[in-house]
């Protein structure tokens, strides 16, 4: 792992300024979460909360990931990677340093939006399980990151890159609803039954290679608590786990890469 790569990778991300977009947009979301709470007649904190929850997620994913792709795609198009390559660095050395940076990049803006978080705590009623929710939601931004980083090597446009990272987050983050319906069959014996079961068990494959988002940031973990210490584990143990995924995938595919 090269740690000057990885420099060079933090500066660029000084240098398009992404931290302060992320932070400019997570305070425009903050401002617009409450005026849009303030218009609920009851469980006002409650909708603030939400809103403000939902909306800096948002925020910080889609900043990191529009970063991420067109930095990668940037990278290939100046031959950067070619020139990278060629110097005494190993492509697993080369795949460390980016995945290294670009998790720096999640752990850095998942504390900043824990910081407003915890501002907002101060004036509402945040349940104890506000610092898991913040761990969750460092880990659901690390985990996408990564996988835009693989989508961005493999693809060569970045908007189909950050097409393809955006489709990969909705579906896993619908994931355990879409297990859901289609394991609720209500008439098993019918033509419909039959493919609703067909496409269950064809999402329970799925999701084996999916990771549950919406079990890693639960925004009911805020208002209603409920984070145990499984809770603590499970993020860790699925963060660590697609993270490897993601990197194993990346550097095999540059691997195969003929420069």
């Amino acid at each position: 792992m090269s740690l000057i790569l990885t420099k060079y990778i933090l500066t660029a991300a000084i240098r398009d300024k992404l931290l302060w977009g992320i932070a400019a947009m997570s305070i425009l979301g903050v401002c617009l979460s409450v005026f849009s709470g303030s218009a609920a007649i009851v469980e006002q904190n409650q909708f603030i909360l939400t809103y403000m929850a939902g909306g800096l997620r948002i925020i910080a994913l889609l900043g990191l990931t529009l970063f991420t792709v067109f930095y990668v795609r940037r990278s290939f198009d100046s031959r950067d990677v070619e020139f990278l390559l060629t110097r005494p660095i190993s492509k697993v050395s080369f795949v460390g340093s980016h995945v290294l940076a670009f998790s720096i990049l999640t752990i850095v803006s998942g504390i900043f939006i824990s910081l407003i978080m915890s501002v907002v705590a101060y004036h509402y009623d945040v349940h104890s399980s506000f610092y898991l929710w913040c761990f969750g939601i460092t880990f659901e931004l690390m985990i996408v990151v990564n996988v835009a980083f693989f989508f961005s090597m493999v693809l060569s446009s970045p908007v189909t890159a950050g097409m393809a990272t955006f489709g990969f987050y909705i579906l896993a983050r619908l994931m355990g609803q879409l297990l859901s319906i289609l394991h609720h069959n209500p008439n098993p014996d019918t033509i419909q039954g039959y493919v609703m079961n067909g496409l269950g068990h064809l999402f329970s494959v799925i999701s084996v290679i999916f990771p549950r988002l919406d079990l890693l940031a639960q925004t009911s973990w805020l208002i209603y608590g409920g984070g145990t210490f499984s809770s603590w584990i499970f993020i860790v143990v699925q963060g660590f786990a697609f993270l490897s995924l993601a990197c194993i995938a990346t550097w095999l595919d540059l691997r195969r890469r003929q420069f």
